[in-house]
């Protein structure tokens, strides 16, 4: 198939140009700015005296962790505040980016209901079906061995009483591994955005026989390895092609994106989005996908929507984690304790306690400046979709991944230090093949059982969270980076 004709209301010519930040008055297309106005009007929502605050500030880059923290902090006890504060933020975000098309510009909110694909324009499906055998039990990829049986539920017991994962994280794996005729997802679909994501659950679905609908850029390296893998893979995976070249740039052909995915999609689709890049790139594709995702469940293509959230973000967690960390604080803080001393020696700055004291469920702030104000609102995006959508009564799976040793962290020489020494404060560091395999059966667990209903919205992300030790652990993570850091770099080449 040629390049798609794109049929706007106004104008059946219409070509899309993309995603793009809005343009100021000079013509400059600022992510600081937006972001910044994105939390400004989400905050003012439940507070006239945020802007004032938030004006107020003169560096946004070392400055924006304190009202990305108070957006979470606002929804301890109050719903209707923690709702309020992820919609307006939605809003502000999808009116102020832009679709850009031969005729200008079209709000995000607009885009895709203004911008459509005639038959045509629809990406051809090229199917590839995999002739492995499907997996008839869990298993998980740990350390060198792979991981089943009672050595997998030894060792998700000992993550669960490490406090590596969440006890219901750990009851939602042994379900899993109770029913392994969940694993192939019957009867449903998942519609895979970043299909070659290192965290995302595509080729572990594949493997246990699942069907995919899998998104990525024509450059992926995703779409050779899936063909040279077709024996060795259970399931069925679509991809979109154009002339038969596979794959689909979210950010240019993003009706087409919707276009394809209800084309093909052939029973119930869960849309999963697992995209990352880096600095106001990573803003606009979660704008796009989130448009994408509003869309295609307002039409009835997709009935679930499925993201994971970083760990190094601020989550509401329950009083028993709360309560263990002030329990862990107290006993490192004794007066033998070399860390309480260098706690005491920089005044509350290095191994600060965790949470305030006090009981019941707390405000978990791992947020760190150096993931600077884009990443942390590209990620935002997707927790603010969820908490919309869950609100409605919809199905969402929302998982908080572990630590990960993924490419685009290590490449990062201050991170990658950090987790090589985070071990020595009870933080674990997954491998990735072990992320991919856990969160794939977390979220066969959220798309085979019944969704729960819950007090607050926050339970949803404390529900299966595995923060790698990080809620837990006695000390605010910024608080003790720089150590584990330092370990990190007198160990590195070791």
């Amino acid at each position: 198939m040629a390049a798609p004709s794109i049929q706007g209301k106004a104008d059946a010519t219409t070509a899309a140009r993309g995603v793009e930040f809005p343009a100021d008055a000079s013509g400059r297309r600022s992510t600081g700015s937006l972001a910044r106005d994105v939390v400004a009007e989400a905050l003012s929502s439940i507070d006239p005296s945020a802007r004032r605050r938030m004006d107020a500030s003169k560096n946004w880059r070392k400055d924006y962790v304190s009202p990305f923290v108070e957006m979470v902090a606002c929804g301890v006890n109050n719903d209707s505040a923690y709702r309020t504060v992820s919609s307006t933020a939605l809003h502000t975000l999808q009116s102020r980016m832009v679709g850009i098309t031969g005729r200008g510009e079209i709000p995000m909110k607009d885009y895709l209901s203004e911008v459509r694909v005639d038959a045509a324009g629809v990406p051809d499906t090229e199917t590839i079906e995999g002739t492995g055998e499907a997996a008839t039990e869990l298993a998980i990829p740990y350390r060198g061995s792979v991981l089943r049986g009672a050595a997998l539920s030894g060792q998700i017991e000992k993550w669960r009483a490490d406090g590596v994962i969440e006890p219901s994280t750990a009851d939602k794996l042994l379900e899993v591994q109770q029913h392994p005729e969940w694993l192939s997802l019957p009867g449903r679909e998942v519609a895979v955005l970043g299909m070659g994501s290192e965290m995302g659950p595509g080729n572990v679905l594949l493997s246990w026989g699942a069907t995919v609908l899998a998104v990525d850029l024509p450059s992926s390296r995703v779409w050779a390895r899936m063909r040279e893998q077709a024996g060795t893979i259970a399931g069925t995976v679509r991809v979109p092609t154009y002339d038969g070249e596979a794959g689909i740039d979210l950010l240019t052909q993003l009706p087409e994106t919707r276009a394809w995915i209800g084309a093909a999609a052939q029973a119930p689709v869960a849309l999963g989005t697992y995209l990352y890049a880096d600095g106001g790139t990573h803003v606009k594709l979660s704008s796009a996908s989130d448009a994408l995702a509003a869309a295609l469940f307002d039409d009835g293509t997709v009935d679930a929507l499925a993201y994971l959230a970083t760990p190094m973000d601020t989550f509401v967690v329950p009083g028993d984690v709360h309560a263990e960390s002030n329990e862990a604080f107290e006993k490192a803080s004794k007066v033998t304790s070399v860390r309480g001393a260098l706690g005491r020696l920089s005044m509350g700055r290095g191994f600060a306690r965790n949470y305030p004291v006090g009981s019941g469920p707390a405000v978990h702030d791992a947020l760190v400046t150096q993931q600077g104000p884009n990443y942390t609102l590209a990620k935002r995006v997707q927790r603010w979709r969820a908490t919309e959508e869950l609100a409605k009564g919809r199905r969402v799976s929302i998982n908080v991944a572990p630590a990960t040793r993924t490419h685009s962290v290590l490449k990062n020489k201050a991170l990658a230090a950090v987790y090589k020494g985070a071990h020595h404060f009870g933080i674990e560091i997954f491998d990735p093949e072990t992320s991919q395999a856990m969160l794939a059966a977390l979220l066969v667990h959220d798309l085979s059982t019944e969704q729960p209903t819950r007090d607050f919205l926050w339970e949803h992300e404390a529900d299966g969270a595995s923060s790698g030790g990080l809620w837990r652990q006695p000390y605010i993570p910024r608080s003790a980076l720089p150590a584990a850091a330092a370990i990190g770099m007198a160990l590195r080449g070791k």
